[in-house]
């Protein structure tokens, strides 16, 4: 974003131009006016006394070949062509040097006569060969030389100025100088005012004018105003704190105004304005682009102007202040307040009230590095919103958008491809759809406009929906908001069964379909695509969905609590909790199955089975000593008792039974 604005206050003066008189570079205009060596111009009785203020975020860019001269073979010479001092390589179209000065994409020329300030559409610095300064000081120069040679033919015929025809020939002159071989693209806005005079009907001796005996004061000051786009000129009476005039801004939509240049269908003599305004001396004649006017309401440049020219006339001058003069000071202190309103994000604006006027949301600054991170934001909220759709309304793609037939006008009347904008704002496939009774509505039109015709041809490609109101039943169709709520909620029960996106122009639309849940709503403003917010009932239905979720999963943690047995003591409190969460349950639900209950851990029946052994088993004898009875494995009073035959381990001999011989099973021992 640029800044600029040139103050002029139009004063009376008594000499004439005469090259033997004085020197052109001694004019205070010449810093960002006429270039030296340009032909005098005829004597006026008034002049402006001019002052220029300039902010530019980027730097200027160099000018490309062939409009700045070849470097210089001297070192110390500045490497930047829009360097104040004149050297040889000082911008130059045609053999002579560029008029005016530029800042950023804009440029400005002030002169005693002629004050214009262009504004060159930044985008352009983005194209391989694109650029918007050049196309702005370009056309500044060829108009002020316009101006001037018109200025010596009206003086001498005695006819009023005609600034708008010498805009159209500096528009020619500048097509002509970017095009091949130079092949140079932009465009630019342009406001300019030229200061003339009209003498008035002799009334009486010393009529009023501009004061003073040299037969001057018989004329009155006069400024034609000359204006194509979105910069603006205005006429501010500091002495009563009042704004006499004030250009209004041209667009095509909001954020594109109208232009000359590249690909532009906008021409000075078909859309350029121009305003005859009687002024008095005194007066201060502003010249703005966009960056001041988008960052100070009216009544701020009005109350600025006023309070900077009522300071400069009460102090002290210094040699400083009058080398500057008051016009620059007021130039000056105009641009820092819009600056300072620029880079605060949080600022209002009358652009960021415009946006919020527009659907736009925007804080502070209108450059275009915060309008990208406008899209964007935009872009992610959209993307939320179509995400909520889908999760608690079942959503999916592709979109089945119902559009009517004033949103197919607007889009064919801004150039916008519908199918492209409604997938960047849903975030994926769409299908359009369009009802019966809108395509009617659009063959009306164009029985009395015949550029509905494009519209309806582009409707003709979207899908015919269905809504049953047949030419043979209804011989006018029906409105959009009776054919579009019957299509979306046939049965009237407040939800949308079918799932449709609903994109219309028409507020009674829209204001409907906020009561029928689960309905996204898209239209269009200016050339921006805009999706609601989510309307109450819409929202409602996401809330106790969420809700539903929550308390399902608080089920899932707690649990089913342990039913009270016999075992209990009575005190239990989970005995208590169970029977009442058993009371709210519904009647008719059917009991859950009872767990199996197991007992405690033992080990595998299978592992512990007994084994089979043999019947028969072998005994060995033990050897008899002589004289001695046999020895009893068992205790002599105790009757023998039938062992289990059981298969016993091998024990290890007793020193007592040392001599024994080891039997794999007890012997049977007989009393004998």
């Amino acid at each position: 974003m640029s800044s600029t604005a040139i103050a002029a206050s139009p004063d009376p003066c008594c000499y004439t131009h005469d090259a033997d008189d004085h020197n052109d570079a001694d004019l205070p205009y010449n810093r960002c006016g006429r270039p030296p060596f340009a032909r005098p111009s005829p004597p006026q009785p008034f002049r402006f006394d001019t002052g220029v203020g300039m902010f530019a975020k980027r730097t200027p860019r160099p000018f490309p070949p062939p409009f700045y001269s070849p470097p210089s073979a001297s070192f110390s010479d500045p490497l930047s062509t829009h360097h104040l001092s004149r050297d040889r390589r000082r911008a130059v179209v045609g053999g002579q040097l560029i008029g005016g000065c530029t800042n950023g994409d804009d440029a400005v020329y002030a002169s005693e006569y002629f004050v214009a300030a262009n504004d060159g559409v930044g985008a352009w610095s983005t194209r391989p060969r694109g650029h918007a300064g050049l196309w702005a000081r370009l056309v500044a120069h060829f108009w002020a030389d316009a101006v001037y040679n018109d200025l010596r033919a009206a003086d001498a015929m005695h006819i009023p100025p005609d600034p708008a025809r010498c805009l159209q020939q500096a528009y020619e002159q500048t097509m002509e100088a970017t095009q091949a071989p130079n092949d140079w693209q932009g465009t630019t806005t342009a406001t300019g005012a030229q200061l003339s005079y009209h003498r008035p009907e002799p009334t009486s001796k010393g009529a009023a004018g501009g004061g003073g005996g040299d037969g001057r004061s018989k004329y009155e000051p006069m400024l034609y105003v000359t204006n194509l786009g979105d910069s603006q000129v205005m006429v501010v009476r500091p002495a009563e704190s009042l704004m006499v005039f004030k250009t209004k801004e041209q667009w095509h939509w909001f954020d594109c105004p109208r232009q000359l240049g590249t690909n532009s269908p906008d021409t000075p003599l078909s859309n350029a304005v121009v305003d005859t305004v009687p002024i008095h001396v005194g007066d201060v004649v502003l010249a703005m682009s966009d960056g001041v006017i988008d960052n100070l309401w009216s009544h701020e440049i009005v109350e600025r102007v006023s309070r900077s020219v009522a300071t400069w006339q009460a102090r002290e001058k210094t040699d400083l202040d009058l080398e500057r003069g008051m016009m620059a000071v007021v130039a000056e202190e105009l641009v820092e307040a819009a600056r300072v309103i620029a880079v605060d994000p949080y600022a209002e604006s009358p652009y960021m009230e415009h946006a919020i006027e527009e659907g736009l949301p925007s804080e502070g600054d209108s450059s275009e590095a915060d309008k990208d991170r406008m899209r964007a934001k935009r872009s992610k909220q959209y993307k939320k919103l179509v995400q909520q759709f889908n999760l608690h309304h079942g959503f999916r793609e592709p979109y089945q958008v119902l559009v009517d037939a004033d949103l197919v006008r607007d889009a064919q009347r801004f150039t916008m491809d519908l199918q492209a904008g409604l997938e960047r704002t849903l975030h994926g496939k769409v299908k359009i759809m369009i009802t019966q009774c809108c395509i009617r509505h659009l063959y009306a039109q164009g029985r009395e406009d015949r550029s509905v015709n494009k519209a309806i041809d582009l409707a003709k490609t979207f899908e015919r929906r269905r809504c049953g109101h047949k030419p043979e039943e209804f011989e006018e169709p029906l409105s959009t908001l009776a054919c579009l709520g019957h299509v979306v909620d046939e049965k009237g029960r407040g939800e949308n069964k079918h799932r449709y996106v609903v994109a219309s122009q028409d507020q009674d639309v829209r204001r409907h379909m906020r009561g029928i849940a689960g309905v996204p709503l898209i239209y269009i403003s200016r050339s921006v695509m805009i999706m609601e917010p989510m309307s109450a009932p819409t929202a409602k239905v996401g809330v106790q969905a969420e809700r539903a979720k929550f308390r399902s999963e608080l089920r899932k943690l707690t649990g089913e609590k342990r039913k009270r047995t016999d075992d209990d003591d009575g005190t239990d409190s989970d005995a208590s909790d169970a029977d009442d969460d058993k009371d709210n349950k519904d009647d008719t639900e059917k009991k859950k199955k009872k767990k199996k209950q197991y007992g405690l851990k033992a080990p595998n029946p299978l592992s512990i089975k007994k084994r089979k052994d043999k019947t028969t088993t072998t005994a060995t004898a033990l050897p008899k000593s002589s004289g001695e009875p046999a020895a009893k494995t068992s205790t002599d009073d105790a009757a023998p008792k039938r062992k289990r035959k059981r298969k016993h381990k091998h024990n290890s001999a007793t020193p007592a039974e040392a001599g024994a011989v080891p039997v794999s099973a007890p012997a049977a021992v007989s009393d004998e």
